[in-house]
């Protein structure tokens, strides 16, 4: 139910469709006679465009999620097991191309291979089903296994966990797949942006991964100027949102140990 609620509350809030349903709403006022309403409606749709032209908003929103942690300098000697969470799949196109489709957080596929190569002995799990709420039959494992033999890479070694539907399943899901012991060391890997709900989610299960970050999508402290691609603004801006709106989700579901991993304890 939680998976379920989370997609259509989100469907609901993103920015672009509410700036959508005051653009309806004004015109509908307009036909009504409702001058007044139509215009506040307008005025409003129009400043929900043109601010994010003029205002580093998704900036704002992601910098301090994607600088909350940062990946371990010098890595680890020893590694026990390596878990890498879904996300930079496209199961769907996947399915009907037969070749694997990623999307821009495919580094995190790369980062999954280097380490693995780099720790041999260590285990690996990939996990992550399918988060469509309408096409639950094709998993983003199915891509990753397809992508890690177009690289030649041998994935006997791998452990697919093809249920989980979002973040916490994949780290309860992993979990019970691979029972990790206390004291073994953990690397997660996962876009820069969701590491600090990651965290949270996995500190509420007792399982102290280590955090390694990929996918980073801002420079921290780094000069704005006035962005005219209003795509790639609200993609951004959309993106941090439902971030900082899921840890909170998280928290009061119970899901996370922390209400903004983001911002308190490491």
């Amino acid at each position: 139910m939680f998976f379920i609620i989370s997609k259509v509350l989100w469907f609901i809030v993103q920015p672009l469709n509410l700036i959508t349903l005051l653009v309806i709403g004004s015109v509908l006022a307009s036909w009504r006679g409702k001058a007044g309403a139509a215009r506040w409606m307008a005025l409003v749709a129009m400043l929900g465009l043109v601010v994010p032209i003029f205002l580093p908003i998704g900036k704002w929103l992601a910098e301090p999620l994607e600088t909350r942690f940062s990946a371990p300098n010098p890595m680890p000697q020893h590694v026990d097991g390596i878990l890498l969470l879904g996300g930079a799949q496209r199961p769907t196109l996947t399915d009907y191309w037969k070749q694997p489709e990623l999307n821009a957080a495919a580094e995190t596929l790369t980062t999954f291979l280097a380490l693995a190569k780099r720790y041999p002995q260590a285990k690996l799990i990939f996990s992550g089903g399918s988060g469509d709420i309408l096409h639950q039959e094709f998993s983003e494992a199915e891509t990753v296994h397809l992508f890690f033999v177009q690289q030649g890479f041998d994935d006997s070694r791998v452990l697919y966990e093809k249920k989980s539907r979002n973040t916490y399943e994949n780290a309860i899901f992993s979990q019970a797949l691979v029972k990790p012991n206390a004291g073994e060391t953990w690397l997660m890997i996962t876009n820069a942006r969701t590491i600090p709900r990651a965290m949270g989610i996995f500190r509420k299960i007792n399982w102290l991964v280590i955090p390694v970050p990929v996918d980073h999508s801002v420079v921290p402290n780094g000069d704005w100027k006035p962005e005219f691609e209003l795509a790639k603004n609200f993609t951004h801006i959309n993106e941090g949102i439902h971030e900082w709106l899921s840890m909170a989700a998280y928290y009061w579901s119970g899901k996370s140990s922390e209400f903004f991993p983001a911002l308190f304890a490491k």
